[in-house]
């Protein structure tokens, strides 16, 4: 639903600014909005399995027979092949691919630098500033997962 809203005021601007100013816009709007999408995603199994404990109880309220038996389904299926393992190198493959995102982007970056290429360089900072971001965000998910999967 956020990005809905970023994507309607973005139209909005387009035509009213610079596109440095949008790119700007833009890259604060999605590293606000990314995020907050993305947190539920760094679950460990544990955790997956909770939640759709949480919502097989919903379902059984609501007497929802096709949901309780989709989500008892989706709950076999963590009971049989969810390992934190197997998470933790997923996750730890997207740190990985966002390392190497901010490597060819500080690359490009130097060679817009070094051409003096003004609108390119504010562009390709940008990325660099949203990617690092992300990689943060990442870090902290990766660690907060490493500490839930203590338990």
């Amino acid at each position: 639903m956020n990005y809905n809203i970023n994507l309607l005021i973005y139209k909005r601007i387009k035509m009213d600014f610079s596109y440095t100013t949008k790119t700007v816009f833009l890259t604060l709007t999605l590293s606000v909005s990314i995020p907050a999408l993305a947190d539920h995603n760094w679950q460990t199994c544990k955790e997956k399995q909770q939640q759709i404990e949480k919502q097989l109880q919903y379902a059984q309220a609501n007497h929802n027979q096709k949901q309780i038996n989709r989500l008892n389904a989706q709950k076999a299926d963590i009971i049989q092949n969810c390992s934190n393992d197997d998470l933790r190198q997923k996750y730890t493959q997207k740190i990985n691919k966002l390392n190497n995102k901010i490597s060819e982007t500080q690359r490009k970056l130097a060679k817009a630098q070094a051409n003096g290429d003004t609108e390119k360089i504010a562009e390709l900072q940008n990325k660099l500033n949203e990617n690092t971001s992300k990689l943060q965000q990442v870090k902290q998910n990766l660690a907060r997962f490493e500490q839930a999967a203590k338990y």
